[in-house]
């Protein structure tokens, strides 16, 4: 005996709804792993102008760094091999530089002792014998003492690993965008200095070096620590401070801002550290930036950190946003030295808050500091009372889902009121307010939800060959 199957007029129109409901979140999810999959990025070829940041020719360092050369781990000689390669790069960056240019280079064996609390255990640390290669971009009339801005990258790389991830990429971003800068004919009013260290992987100790001894370590004013904890992906800005105008910079000048401030509250849950730490916190109480690949956590730290790994167009978004960064940091006044700065404290500072801040699918970043994210607070409260006076329920819901449904109640009632109780069309009209706040809630649910699972998978928690 058949069955027929009977449906009314209104089952067809959910159904339709859900269908449209379907292909909604699968554009959301389209969109979302495009932009976190670095697809919405061009990455420009090795004869790309001089003047753009070139993805393919900072490739070619990685290559070296990880393929031409055997091993950069301490008391290894590939370690040795990649700072003469690094060198060598800066010497011919000299060579090109313009009479308007003072370009200095210089390489420091670091010697030094120091304390550190690791995963709430106090470790005593003794080093010698390790390398920083250091370059100072600045203006012909500069003078020693003018505040400057340091961009670090580390050169070592992990036991077993090739690191073109961790971190040939940084280096290889660094000397592309040391390129660019005398290439492009811009010159910085401020010095520019590129430290490249030979210990991150050992405890940070290579810039615990450049921050006791070099001599110009005074004349920091900020910096951005490019890392990876990946192969790719966004370059995410996981720290940021002391204090809110480090992440009011990025916020203004990065071209495709990636950042979060919630990092800041999970990074010390994953056990390891950046020279961040170093060189905002523990001995410099610099302002600055810690920016880090973050996908790719599979390969992290493993011998599948090779450059087949690496993402087409994050080396491009990271290099883009980090000339546009040095530009706008350079050309700040509140770029100081040491003395300023500690003077600048004394009396009280603007910045000193910590920022709020988050990016918009890398279209663009919203920034506030603490006592104005509070007062948005506040205003959220007001939102979701007036939400629950609507006869809804969910306060518990972030400021952005509450005033989107807000919306979303107030169009669909009023759609109500003009087209009467069509529930199709007031279901449409009530969803449609909500598209925003539900395409951010996939981009960064779906971009916390890779970086967990992949950092599962680096601590072992997945079976080879991925964890």
């Amino acid at each position: 005996m058949a069955l027929k199957l009977r449906l009314s007029s209104g089952d067809i129109s959910g159904f339709k709804f859900l269908f449209s409901l379907a292909l909604m979140y699968g554009l959301m999810a389209m969109l979302v792993y495009s932009i976190i999959h670095m697809k919405f990025v061009k990455p420009l070829g090795i004869d790309a102008p001089l003047d753009r940041f070139s993805e393919d020719r900072a490739v070619k360092h990685v290559r070296v760094l990880s393929e031409e050369i055997d091993g950069r781990q301490e008391g290894r000689p590939g370690l040795l091999e990649a700072a003469n390669y690094i060198k060598g790069q800066l010497e011919m960056i000299k060579e090109r530089a313009g009479s308007d240019f003072r370009i200095d280079i210089d390489e420091t064996i670091v010697n030094g002792s120091f304390n550190m609390m690791f995963l709430g255990y106090s470790i005593s640390l003794a080093y010698r014998s390790h390398m920083n290669i250091v370059m100072r971009i600045s203006s012909a009339n500069s003078q020693d003492t003018d505040p400057s801005l340091l961009l670090n990258g580390h050169f070592d790389s992990p036991l077993g690993s090739p690191g073109a991830g961790d971190c040939g990429s940084c280096v290889a971003s660094l000397l592309e965008v040391a390129r660019l800068t005398v290439d492009s004919g811009w010159v910085p009013p401020r010095p520019i200095v590129f430290l490249f260290n030979g210990a991150e992987e050992l405890f940070l100790l290579a810039a615990h070096g450049f921050m006791k001894t070099h001599k110009w370590r005074d004349t920091i004013g900020a910096f951005i620590n490019v890392e990876a904890s990946g192969s790719a992906g966004p370059d995410l800005v996981c720290q940021s401070g002391p204090g809110s105008w480090p992440s009011r910079i990025y916020a203004q000048s990065a071209v495709y801002p990636m950042a979060h401030s919630a990092a800041q509250d999970v990074f010390p849950v994953i056990p390891g550290d950046t020279d961040y730490r170093i060189f905002s916190q523990d001995y410099g109480n610099i302002p600055g930036l810690d920016i880090i690949f973050l996908l790719g956590g599979y390969f992290y730290h493993t011998s599948y950190d090779t450059i087949e790994k690496l993402l087409p167009g994050s080396i491009q978004a990271r290099g883009d946003n980090l000339f546009s960064l040095i530009k706008a940091f350079t050309n700040s006044s509140m770029l100081q030295n040491a003395r300023d700065r500690e003077s600048s404290a004394a009396t009280g500072n603007k910045y000193m808050d910590q920022a709020v801040f988050f990016d918009y699918l890398t279209w663009f970043m919203a920034l506030s500091d603490e006592a104005r994210f509070w007062g948005a607070f506040g205003f959220y409260a007001i939102i979701t009372l007036a939400y629950l006076v609507a006869g809804l329920s969910g306060g518990f819901l972030t400021f952005f889902m509450s005033g989107s449904m807000l919306v979303s109640w107030v169009s669909s009632r009023m759609a109500v009121k003009s087209y009467g109780c069509q529930l199709l069309r007031s279901t449409v009209i009530y969803i449609i307010p909500l598209i925003p706040c539900l395409t951010y809630g996939v981009y960064f649910g779906g971009f916390i939800l890779q970086f967990v699972i992949e950092k599962m998978g680096m601590m072992g928690s997945v079976p080879p060959p991925y964890g």
